[in-house]
């Protein structure tokens, strides 16, 4: 259902009150209501212009009480029918409740009690406390609704803000875990390479050693430099796993190797044991990949046949990996469509954290429907013009 624009809601209920109150007033009217005065062109003014500051009601809600009080007095003076006052009274001390900040409540009850006491009394004809103590309760019934729907729309503002909250902290957790693990496979990929400089570097300075002109100046230049090498390397990895223990909150336990292309049909024995058949196609990639390339391109088809068998009815899936100029670029693509409980849920995480882990290596990321029906996750990652994979 469409809600009404506040200002459009406001006009709207500033002429209902000013309607009914002459419909009442006309009622009363015509079964000569305790003798009072017949309504006329005065008692239509006066009812207009009562309901007219209703159109204030959110911003100014204690000066439009003020506003009905100080114009329904000369109504009652003037003896019109007294219960035509009753419509904008109320929407006065119900806007009063609702929207007047916490400190004016008790101003704004006088008032809403003002608004039917005082009138009522000061007019010696009708003498009725009857009608007043019935006009009051009428506008405590109005006040006290104004109360529950300011009250139950603070507790609906305080649900929402708890959950987004907790969302933002589930957020920051998973980032924080997402982070993490890049810093583990990273620290793997990094530390092998360090592992293998550490040990070549040592071996070439130990045979430098053994030669028999090991006294030239040239050659023991040359095993300096391969022993600070040695000894640089084999530093670098320590500050690697100090680093990695800080991340793993001082707890860190040795972990395996990262994940590179090489081992993909692991992932796709993993989605057929799902029912889901994989079809991969690896046109004209290099036999060797970058130790990090390899491990990013590794993850993200992970996740994205991964959330083909959470998120999609689809019973096959495409993978195709292929070099572009200097850039490796991938592609999942299922044929769905979603699973109906899967459009209901909110979005995860796991896009995201492929985006992250594409833009760690200056790589790009972009995943959503596509024109057969189902999903699309593409992927573009650089690859240097020239690198070394360490053995």
């Amino acid at each position: 259902m469409m809600a009404l624009r506040p200002s459009v809601a406001d006009r709207l209920l500033a002429a209902a009150a000013f309607v009914l109150g002459l419909v009442v007033a006309l009622m009363l009217q015509a079964v000569d209501f305790d003798g009072e005065r017949s309504v006329d062109l005065w008692a239509i003014a006066l009812l207009g212009v009562m309901s007219a500051p209703l159109l204030a009601r959110r911003r100014r809600p204690i000066l439009v009480v003020l506003a009905v009080l100080a114009v329904s007095t000369p109504y009652h003076i003037l003896n019109y029918p007294h219960e035509a006052t009753m419509p904008a009274s109320l929407v006065a001390a119900f806007a009063a409740a609702r929207y007047s900040a916490p400190p004016r409540r008790p101003v704004a009850v006088l008032l809403a009690v003002a608004a039917v006491t005082v009138p009522v009394l000061a007019d010696e004809a009708s003498g009725a406390p009857a009608d007043a103590l019935l006009g009051v309760g009428w506008l405590f019934m109005a006040f006290f609704a104004g109360l529950a729907v300011r009250f139950h729309e603070n507790w609906k503002a305080a649900v929402t803000a708890r959950v987004e909250q907790e969302r933002a902290d589930e957020v920051e957790r998973r980032v924080a875990e997402e982070r993490v693990l890049i810093a583990a496979e990273l620290h793997d990929v990094l530390a092998h390479g360090l592992a293998v400089a550490n040990v070549q570097a040592s071996v070439a300075a130990h045979l430098i050693d053994q030669l028999p002109r090991r006294g030239d100046a040239s050659l023991q230049e040359l095993s300096s430099t391969l022993h600070n090498l040695s000894d640089t390397s084999r530093a670098t990895l320590h500050e690697l796993r100090a680093v990695l223990d800080v991340l793993h909150g001082g707890d860190a336990e040795p972990t395996e190797p990262a994940p590179r292309l090489a081992e993909l049909q692991r992932l796709v024995e993993m989605a057929e044991a799902a029912d889901v058949r994989v079809d991969v196609a690896a046109d004209g990639l290099p036999d060797e990949l970058p130790s990090t390339v390899s491990v990013v391109a590794y993850r993200i088809i992970q996740e994205s046949l991964t959330n083909v068998i959470r998120h999609s009815t689809a019973k096959h899936a495409t993978v195709r990996l292929d070099q572009f100029g200097h850039r490796l670029r991938i592609a999942v693509i299922d044929h769905g469509p979603a699973r109906p409980e899967s459009t209901v849920t909110p979005a995860g995480f796991g896009i995201a954290g492929m985006t992250r882990r594409a833009q760690a290596v200056g790589g790009e990321l972009s995943a959503g429907p596509g024109e057969s029906g189902g999903f699309e996750v593409r992927a573009s990652l650089p690859l240097p013009e020239v690198w070394r994979v360490p053995s």
